[in-house]
């Protein structure tokens, strides 16, 4: 892309102005291989600003390796509560106890790093890039809108484009800071609608502004939206228990339990699916009634909840099923249900609950 020279003098004007201008962040204020991964793990689908508070809660309770692995994966999925996209933590969860049954820390091996649960190339690379200093190039959405605007590029180049170039420019000497600098200079200047060219430290390096073309670049593709979803949830009690649901529906809902929900289909109605619902627990129907519409937005998706309630009389309460079926205590279920769709359909059924 560039000569020898022309490589020297862009990495010094982007670390002089990374180093002038880079975010306080906590990872960066203390760095540990722990503190970077679990901040890579969490900024996955996530933005800085989001993912701030559950960072620092998450490391209150889990302040190290040994804390997050000897947890019980219910635990770790509470504190992740509200980032969504649950595979990360229980992947994160996972990781922590392979790295202390095989390496006893975190390896500083790219390999190794790059052989865990829920890591790839790109978290490999900035974990041990950032974290041990080590030349890995990184790409992530951030450097890819740089490296597309500095070669005022308008059409679709493979990944491979992307890391040939990173892999030729990270330096041997502090490719931690040099990573990190791409990534704020992305995140910071060279934004995704009307960047900030003005403020640039390497503008006259940039092929998409000496174009005027800078807020064109990178072509944007539309972004398939999630459609809407509606699902169908039981409130049923039994002498002031709750019906728990153990049976997980891919990832959509994070938690080992949940009140028992289906989505709603387009043959039938909300009520005929709470009461085959009720069929398949108990055996037998169970006078029902409305008792919640909530509306819930867990990671791109917009969920609408229909939650139906219904009082379960001694005699009927057996449960069909109970490895994947229980009846909680009222006053314990906080501890059993990760996800606050669960709780906001408890709180809407209140007024229909025994006192």
């Amino acid at each position: 892309m560039w000569d020898d020279k022309t490589s020297r003098s862009f990495r010094v004007k982007l670390l002089r102005w990374y180093h002038a201008h880079r975010r306080k962040l906590p990872w960066r204020d203390n760095i540990t291989p722990y503190g970077i991964w679990i901040s890579e793990i969490m900024l996955q689908q996530t933005q800085i600003k989001t993912m701030l508070p559950f960072y620092h809660r998450f490391l209150r309770r889990f302040p190290d390796m040994e804390s997050l692995a000897q947890a019980e994966e219910m635990e770790v999925l509470h504190f992740w509560s509200g980032l969504g996209y649950y595979s990360r933590a229980r992947n994160l969860h996972r990781a922590a106890r392979q790295i202390l049954e095989v390496h006893g820390a975190f390896p500083g091996d790219f390999s190794a790093v790059l052989a865990l649960p829920g890591v790839g190339r790109y978290t490999a690379g900035a974990i041990c890039s950032i974290a041990f200093n080590q030349p890995y190039p990184i790409v992530d959405g951030n450097i890819r809108r740089v490296l597309t605007r500095l070669n005022a590029i308008r059409k679709h180049m493979p990944e491979s484009y992307f890391w040939n170039i990173m892999s030729s420019w990270v330096p041997q000497k502090d490719p931690a800071s040099f990573n990190q600098a791409m990534m704020e200079l992305g995140a910071l200047v060279c934004i995704p609608q009307n960047p900030r060219c003005l403020r640039c430290p390497v503008r006259a390096l940039c092929k998409a502004n000496k174009l005027g073309m800078e807020t064109r670049i990178p072509v944007v593709r539309k972004r398939q939206a999630c459609g809407p979803i509606t699902i169908v949830l039981l409130v049923l009690e039994h002498n002031r228990r709750i019906l728990l649901s153990t049976a997980r529906s891919g990832d959509l809902i994070p938690g080992d339990w949940g009140l028992p929900w289906r989505s709603l289909t387009a043959k039938d109605s909300a009520m005929e699916i709470a009461a085959r619902m009720c069929r398949d627990v108990l055996g037998t129907a169970v006078p029902l009634e409305s008792c919640a519409l909530v509306r819930h937005a867990i990671s791109n998706h917009q969920i609408t909840g229909l939650g139906f309630y219904g009082k379960v009389t001694s005699g009927i309460q057996k449960l069909r099923n109970e490895k994947e079926y229980c009846w909680a205590n009222r006053s314990s279920i906080r501890k059993y249900l990760t996800s606050s769709l669960f709780h906001k359909v408890l709180g809407k059924a209140a007024c229909q609950l025994t006192g």
